[in-house]
């Protein structure tokens, strides 16, 4: 059998780990279906269903032709049939431009505007295919940030672009922000039950996936406020390496278990000081429910670092402006919990993109943090692809 993750099983596993986020995975059998022409052939004379195979086989309709511009998927289209024969055999590339023009318009510190933008490479890689390496995956990633520097003088505590606070929040960088390895372990592929093994370096935010909130700041929010908890950003540096560990129970992360660096590595490879202040364990379980016949989820996380505690003002994800008043003194480890809700109120199909979920987050440590907020991919029965959310984000 071969697996089919979204969107990558290392995304899963390691987000999940620290913030309590799911995503599915599923199990596919590598058995191409058979066509129409077979299973009908199968079904008027079973007897001979073998005998009439290869016929049935020389008979399937041709290919269906390629979409137009405007309703493929990728806006370089298929490349002739080139991407689709590279996916079969274990290559998925994908590139994705963003350009940003924002401005402070009313209130703030001052009213400033910047153009910036970001360039990304996904390259996807199944060993299986590939090698021969069965259920061994790998991404790698890069950003190519560039243009002026990270909007300021907004007035919020939080910069109000992700996307160009990674891998620096000025200046035209490139970075290789994820090289990562994974290995499944079926336990019992029908039921979707798994191991999951990964190492190498990942980048947090961009990872996250979630429906209706997280993203790496070109798709969903652009305020990291409503990515995560921010209580975890003490611990969890935005890119860094790592290995982890899950238990997949039904095509979800049920449990899970990370170990990471506590330095920041977005423009270093993070190697020659591995762990030398300290490590970051962030463990998390997940439970699946039904409330009102409603897809119901609930997530608990954690991170403990041995790193000595890093101020909110030391950190790039956080703007304080000046200098402190009570300045802190480090002093080693510091510790974060959180808990994610999710119920869906409008939901058309268990798997469809018809879904609106009411969502919540709250995260406890030295303070605390909360966030409730609402948002559907699909309000209208006839506009399958509509994005709407709101959130309302309290700190204490």
């Amino acid at each position: 059998m071969n697996l089919k993750i979204k969107p990558s099983v290392a995304a899963t596993i390691f987000v999940t780990a620290l913030l309590g986020f799911a995503t599915q995975v599923c199990g596919q059998d590598s058995t191409p279906s058979p066509t129409p022409a077979a299973r009908e052939a199968v079904a008027t004379n079973p007897k001979g269903a073998e005998e009439n195979a290869p016929k049935v086989a020389a008979a399937s309709p041709a290919p269906a032709p390629e979409p137009d511009f405007w309703h493929q998927e990728e806006m370089t289209g298929d490349w002739g049939g080139d991407r689709a024969r590279l996916k079969e055999k274990g290559v998925e590339l994908e590139f994705k431009l963003t350009q940003f023009y924002q401005g402070v318009a009313s209130g703030g510190i001052r009213h400033d505007s910047e153009y910036n933008g970001k360039f990304q490479t996904v390259a996807k890689f199944d060993l299986g295919k590939l090698a021969g390496w069965k259920f061994w995956y790998v991404d790698v990633r890069t950003e190519t940030r560039f243009g002026g520097p990270l909007l300021g003088g907004t007035g919020t505590i939080n910069p109000v672009n992700t996307a160009e606070m990674i891998p620096a929040a000025a200046g035209n960088i490139f970075a290789v922000t994820a090289v990562n390895f994974t290995r499944l372990i079926p336990l019992d592929l029908k039921k979707g039950n798994l191991l999951a093994i990964s190492f190498g370096r990942y980048n947090l935010v961009d990872l996250a996936d979630e429906d209706f909130f997280s993203g790496g700041g070109t798709e969903r929010f652009l305020n990291i406020a409503p990515i995560g908890p921010l209580t975890v950003l003490r611990q969890v540096p935005l890119i860094t390496n790592a290995a982890t560990f899950a238990y997949v129970r039904h095509g979800e992360p049920f449990i899970t278990f990370a170990l990471m660096d506590t330095n920041d590595h977005s423009t270093t490879t993070g190697i020659p000081d591995l762990f030398t202040d300290g490590v970051t364990f962030s463990p998390g379980i997940n439970f699946s429910k039904k409330y009102f016949g409603k897809s119901a989820k609930h997530s608990f996380g954690g991170a403990i670092t041995t790193k000595a505690y890093t101020p909110f003002d030391a950190l790039k994800q956080v703007i304080i402006p000046g200098p402190p008043i009570n300045p802190i003194q480090p002093k080693r480890g510091s510790w974060s919990v959180n808990y994610i809700f999710r119920q869906y109120i409008v939901e058309r199909g268990t798997k469809g993109p018809a879904r609106s979920p009411l969502f919540s987050m709250l995260a406890w440590a030295a303070t605390g943090y909360s966030r409730v907020g609402q948002g559907t991919n699909s309000a209208s029965p006839t506009r399958t692809r509509t994005l709407a959310k709101f959130s309302r984000t309290t700190s204490t």
